[in-house]
Order: C-alpha cells, then structure tokens, then sequence
C-alpha cells in the first residue's frame, strides 16, 4: 500500500495535545470549561435519553431547528458538524485545490494549518504586529488572485484579538472583490466580540463557523455548525456523513440551547476568574495579553523562568497549562481562564513555583 502514500501527507508530523492528564486536575491547557458543570444539570441532561437512543441511528432535526430559533435564522443555512474541526476540513475539501492558498490570522487554531497541509494548499499566515494587534499589512499583501479563502478567528487564540463588525465587513468587501471567501471562527464569540452573523445576507462569500465546546462547555461533544447562505449550505453539506452528529452530543447541545442560563452564567464566572488572573499577574509584574475577549490568556515568563519548567512543576500537581508556542511566544504560557477559585489554585502554584525559581530550585526540587 505504502506505493500509494502521498508524498506531502507522509511527511507531516502530527502530535496529540493533552495526553495522560488527569481530567479530575485542573485543565488549564485546552480552554475547555474548567469549572464542573452542576451534577443536576447533569442528571437532568441525561434523563432526556430513552433506552431506544442507544441502539437507534440519530435523528437530526431537532437541533437543527433549535438552532436555527436560538440564532433566529433559516434552517437551510446551517450545516450540523463534528466540531469546528470537521468544518475546516469541508471547507479545504469543496472550495480548495492544490493550485490554491489560504490565508489566515495566524497563530491560531492549529488544525487550519494541518489541513492545508493534508490537502497540499498553500497556508499564508495573516500575522500580529509587535503590538499583538493583526497587521492588516500582512492581509492584504497575502491575498491574490489564488486565494481559495480568508479565516479570521474572531475573538482569536492563542493571541488574543477580536475585530469590530465594520472591520470584518471591510475584510469581507476585500475578499468578495478577490473572489475569495470569508471564514469567520467565531468558536469564542460569546465571551465578547462581534458577531458577523449579521453580515450572511449582505455577503455571499461569507461563512460562519460556532461551537458547543468553548463557552457551552461541551468540549467532550464534538459539536458545531456552520452558517452561511442558503446556496452556500446546499453546497458545502454535499460532504454530509450519514447523519450530522451522534444522539448524545445533539441532545446534550439542544439541552443547551433550551437552557441558556447554563452558558451565561459559565461566562459571567470566566469574566470574573480573568479579571482576578490579570490583577494578580500585574501584582506579580508580569506581563500577560488577553483574557477580554475569550478564555484564554498568554503570560510572558521573560526573565522569570523557562515556560517548560512551570509546565512540569504545574503538572506535578496536576494542574495543566498549555506552551510550546513558536517565536516571538516562545517565552509565554497559555492558561486557560476558570472560576476565580480555580485561577486562585493556579496562582498559589505560580507563586511557589516563582520562589522556587528565585532561590534556584528547579522544579523537581
């Protein structure tokens, strides 16, 4: 078989993030919910779930019309996906080639970069200035005439930017007059920043992308969709599955959206976890950048200590944060933002670990 391996996939190198943590610990390391959800939102979640749903093949109507209530749009310009993740993969699948690039707000969300790999697309990062703000500069000599599509994650991670609706429509007019498309992640939308869903029927080239797993807090669900216009939809959903999705994640996501207090109030805690977190770091003089817009915040270690280091003494005690950036964050951490109890474990732990450092102990002293 080894004949028919393609030479631009057998050279990738792909790693897993996250292996052998101890999911009871503090998940600090994927920005994921960090704070349980309540046992009886739990309870009541999987009551819904008759003994027929096990052996049944899932029935995905009826998320797709609590979606399209909740957003208050049609039906028919949304597309039910494993994840985020699987939309990309459409979208690399029907809209590019390998004569095509790609442009996009990078560093970001990994998987755009290993999909333009896997399809042999040429991956153009639309990069941060030395403000961390996006170079628009960057875009705009980035984008030509092979441009298959533009994505903007909106808020972004691992840096932290979020761009205002007459910005994105700016982005969106550059892009229709290339002929290029417009992919907007809006995986963190609901921890601040504008939407773009108000820009579908004003664009044709724009695509909209959400998730269950971030302010939901349904990582474990492996759930998402996408929008766009009708046509579009009718289009991309050709590469449907079988079904959209399994039982479980749909009906856990329906719960959801039926009950959005559940998301509201894990945000009003992150709001509080960061503002805590940023206090707190600028009392220990270090110098951080987001936490506004999404869960996440990158912490500058310049001068204190390698990232690596606290990585291993945080792991130590089973709290888990996330490093390994390429330069210039090769010097930060990422840490996941919480309840401000749990910001207040990491803190504790930062705090010995600095001391440590300080007094030149590593941190297997």
């Amino acid at each position: 078989m080894r004949k028919l391996f393609k030479d631009h996939i057998l050279h990738l190198k792909r790693y897993q993030t996250s292996e052998g943590r101890d999911i009871e610990g503090l998940r600090l390391d994927r920005n994921e919910r960090v704070d349980p959800l309540p046992q009886d939102v739990i309870d009541e979640i999987f009551s819904q779930f008759k003994v027929a749903d096990f052996a049944a093949h899932p029935e995905s109507p009826t998320l797709y019309e609590k979606v399209s209530e909740f957003l208050d749009i049609s039906q028919d310009q949304i597309y039910l996906l494993n994840g985020i993740t699987e939309g990309i993969n459409v979208l690399f699948s029907t809209l590019c080639t390998p004569k095509h690039n790609v442009v996009v707000l990078d560093p970001t969300y990994p998987m755009y970069s290993i999909y333009a790999s896997l399809h042999d697309v040429e991956y153009r990062p639309f990069i941060y200035s030395e403000d961390l703000t996006p170079d628009m500069a960057s875009f705009k000599n980035a984008l030509d005439a092979n441009t298959a599509f533009v994505v903007v994650a909106n808020p972004n991670l691992p840096v932290e930017s979020a761009f205002a609706l007459d910005e994105i429509r700016e982005i969106a007019e550059r892009c229709a007059e290339n002929g290029s498309a417009l992919i907007i992640d809006e995986a963190y939308h609901y921890f601040g920043a504008d939407s773009a869903l108000g820009l579908i029927d004003e664009f044709d080239n724009l695509v909209i992308m959400r998730t269950f797993s971030k302010a939901f807090g349904l990582a474990s669900a492996r759930i998402g969709f996408m929008i766009s216009s009708r046509e579009n939809i009718e289009y991309l959903s050709k590469t449907r599955s079988l079904v959209e999705s399994n039982t479980f994640s749909m009906g856990i996501a329906g719960y959801m959206l039926d009950h959005p207090e559940i998301m509201q109030e894990h945000v009003k805690a992150v709001k509080e976890g960061a503002a805590y977190l940023q206090t707190e770091l600028d009392r220990e003089g270090l110098r951080w950048h987001g936490g506004n817009f999404t869960n996440g915040i990158l912490v500058f270690l310049d001068g204190i200590g390698k990232p690596n280091d606290l990585i291993d003494f945080m792991r130590e005690r089973k709290i888990y944060i996330r490093g390994a950036f390429a330069p210039p964050f090769d010097s930060c951490t990422r840490i996941s933002i919480g309840s401000r109890a749990a910001m207040e474990s990491f803190m504790n732990a930062f705090r010995q670990w600095k001391a440590g450092v300080s007094s030149g102990k590593t941190a297997a002293e």
